[in-house]
């Protein structure tokens, strides 16, 4: 929850505003007040929608519509204008985490409240059911688990059966890991059927913490979904069966909810509110209250833009840090569709170069690194759920986001002079640290858990002689880099288990360095020549090609980016970024430029890249250019890019010069949204060359200067 902002309205129909909720890819949701002094939840649809009279005439049925559910197990519409100037929607507050948010805070569920979440979302769909609706996007993400039971938001897709349809045949509306088959083939027959396989799926990741077609781009989900059988391995075993016929291919073969629920019987509403979810409602009942009975204040003006001092020299390094966006709890109906087909996608004007910008809003809270100076050498950090994760060059700390306050330490291992050289990496929740060269163990990754800091080894065979990286995780299932001593340099990936540490398979690169990134189903692997596409369960090569045909010394690969269906790679010296498809390697396009941009994230429908003059901003399906971000230092020189995150901001690092110690004193860091609209500069020393390390998460930025974490928070 954030303050209202500059440009936010006091209020929305008979609704006063009091604050943000989040924002999404339809629009923002603020946290409002009706006449009677009631709470809601209130969705404001963006311009460019409301600009769509088929999206009006398609919101207007949704709000008629979603009015019609009623029950326990639902969050109620209670209002909604669709000829209003931005159209609105509002729901009744609910205080509540996410069924997502919850499983990535306390894992998966066990028998018992995964029946009491079975239940409740099953006389969820009879409710909606019984409106002659389909809901048409049941997922995590759309289920909030309040003080009484699960509730059920988030109407957006759903269609009267009997209703005429207005979607385009071009786009299929849902969320690719929980959409039915007949749902993907034809969307406008997916009826009550489909609602049951989408529950099935939530339940199976309420169980294992990851969908039943595992993970991936959305591609890869519809083949899986559509081909493969679903993955129910780690579902309680008396639960196996029912969710196996649930997720039949041929919805014929389903049962109704009501079959779901009997079988589901004797449920135990009570298991699934442990004390931990308790306190979490409670608290964000009280904020709720705080913010509802505090004076009246209108939205701040808008920010006087301020150069912030000089700007950045020529010697500077910029760094894409992360690209995060704010996740919306309490929405309620609206229009939104994931397109199979963005060829009709409309290239975004080029933004006008960024040059006075604000500056940095106050720290919200900053935390010194613990022991001498030297301790921190290397420095970076990242985020993992709800921790930050801090490491050092003997240390790794996590770090509660919110407050600031210190969780765990883990130290480095006796006799080794460094932690991790090479580095770490998170996946979900979990922190992937690499063992030094010098260490006793050189071949061990250290698993440990961001939220508690307890940690395990993962012992990798004895011939490894150092690890260079981890490229992801499908599952149990972790992708590790190194070298071993009978091929000297070249570079060895191995699959391992992480329960068990077990090898399950390796693969030998034939080059001395290479990139990697995983999908739902595939380990893509980069070398300095070739791109391969290699099946996650087996090891197999389900395709090779070679892309670049010269020296390979005279080149150095850019990481590989993974976006939707698509591979994003180059190398200095080319002069262009390519594009290649996961299914086939086959090269989807080639942009020629002549700044050294480099592919470092991708952005909803967007790839953004980076080089000595900011960011460009492509659309990732055909190449075409969308946008230019340029930084107030149009003559950067060098670039050495990191990215995490989803669509929402921009973070970018600048450094200078440093002195003998190698301190620079010329650094600080900007971030901006893609858009193109508001941004701001903050500017101070960082002490290890390499200038400001940076993560996001919603707004809040999360920075390293090697000395200080720091979180800023703009309107906190």
């Amino acid at each position: 929850m954030r303050p209202l902002q500059a440009g936010d309205a006091p209020g929305i129909g008979p609704y006063r505003l009091l604050a943000r909720l989040g924002a999404g890819g339809m629009g923002t949701v603020f946290l409002a007040t009706s006449p009677g002094g009631r709470l809601v939840a209130l969705k404001v649809v963006r311009a460019e929608f409301a600009d769509d009279d088929r999206f009006r005439e398609r919101f207007r049925r949704e709000i008629a519509a979603a009015r019609r559910v009623s029950g326990l197990y639902t969050a109620p519409v209670l209002d909604g204008d669709a000829d209003a100037p931005h159209p609105w929607l509002a729901v009744a507050y609910v205080p509540a985490p996410t069924l997502a948010e919850a499983v990535a805070a306390i894992g998966p569920l066990p028998e018992a409240p995964l029946r009491a979440l079975g239940a409740g979302l099953a006389e969820a769909l009879l409710a909606v059911h019984a409106a002659d609706l389909v809901h048409r996007d049941l997922k995590p993400g759309n289920i909030l688990l309040a003080g009484d039971g699960p509730k059920v938001i988030d109407f957006g897709i759903t269609k009267a059966v009997d209703a005429s349809q207005l979607t385009g045949t071009d786009g299929v509306l849902g969320t690719p890991a929980y959409m039915s088959p007949e749902q993907i083939t034809a969307s406008r027959d997916a009826g009550p059927a489909s609602d049951v396989f989408s529950l099935a799926a939530v339940l199976a990741y309420a169980a294992t913490g990851i969908g039943p077609f595992s993970a991936g781009d959305p591609a890869s989900l519809l083949y899986r979904v559509l081909y493969e059988e679903p993955r129910l391995d780690g579902v309680p075993g008396p639960l196996r069966g029912l969710l196996a016929a649930c997720l039949d291919k041929e919805p014929g073969g389903r049962p109704g909810p009501q079959a779901v629920l009997d079988a589901l019987l004797p449920a135990d509403p009570a298991a699934l509110i442990s004390p931990a979810l308790r306190r979490e409602v409670a608290a964000r009942e009280a904020e709720a209250t705080a913010v509802a009975s505090a004076p009246v204040t209108p939205p701040p003006p808008p920010p006087q833009a301020d150069d912030g001092g000089a700007h950045p020299g020529r010697r500077r390094v910029l760094r894409l840090a992360a690209v995060a966006a704010v996740a919306v709890a309490g929405t309620g109906a609206g229009a939104t569709a994931w397109a199979l087909n963005r060829r009709d996608a409309k290239p975004v004007k080029p933004a006008p170069r960024v040059s006075r910008l604000a500056t940095a809003p106050a720290p919200a809270w900053a935390l010194s690194w613990p022991g001498r100076f030297d301790d921190g050498l290397g420095l970076n950090v990242s985020l993992a759920g709800d921790t930050v994760v801090w490491r050092g060059h003997r240390a790794i700390l996590g770090v509660h986001a919110a407050s600031g306050r210190r969780l765990w330490t883990f130290d480095r291992p006796t006799g080794g002079s460094s932690i991790f050289s090479p580095g770490y990496r998170v996946f979900g929740t979990a922190v992937f640290a690499l063992a030094a060269t010098d260490d006793p163990r050189p071949n061990v990754v250290h698993v440990i858990d961001a939220a508690t800091g307890s940690a395990r080894p993962m012992e990798l065979p004895r011939e490894v002689t150092e690890l260079t990286d981890v490229y992801g995780t499908i599952g149990s299932t972790a992708f590790v880099g190194g070298t071993v001593r009978r091929t000297g340099d070249e570079m060895v990936v191995f699959a391992v288990d992480v329960g068990s540490g077990r090898v399950l398979w390796r693969f030998p690169s034939g080059a001395d360095k290479i990139s990697g990134v995983t999908d739902g189903g595939r380990l893509y692997v980069m070398t300095p020549k070739e791109l391969l596409g290699i099946e996650a369960a087996t090891g197999d090569t389900v395709w090779k090609r070679t892309w670049y045909t010269g020296k390979a010394d005279r080149a150095t690969t850019y990481p590989l980016v993974l976006g939707d269906g698509l591979l994003f790679f180059g190398a200095t010296g080319l002069g262009n970024v390519q594009a290649a498809g996961t299914r086939d390697g086959k090269a989807a396009w080639t942009k020629d430029n002549n700044d050294m941009q480099r592919p470092v994230v991708v952005l909803g429908s967007t790839l953004v890249t980076m080089g000595g003059n900011g960011f460009s901003l492509y659309d990732q399906a055909t190449g075409a250019l969308r946008r230019r971000l340029a930084s107030t230092a149009a003559d950067l020189d060098a670039i050495t890019p990191s990215a995490a995150g989803s669509p929402g901001l921009l973070v970018a690092s600048f450094t200078g010069d440093s002195d003998s110690s190698g301190v620079s004193k010329d650094s600080g860091f900007f971030a901006a949204v893609p858009d193109g609209g508001s941004a701001w500069v903050y500017r101070g020393p960082s002490y290890d060359n390499g200038g400001w390390r940076l993560a996001v998460s919603g707004t809040s930025v999360y920075a390293t200067d090697s000395r200080r974490l720091v979180r800023f928070r703009p309107g906190a």
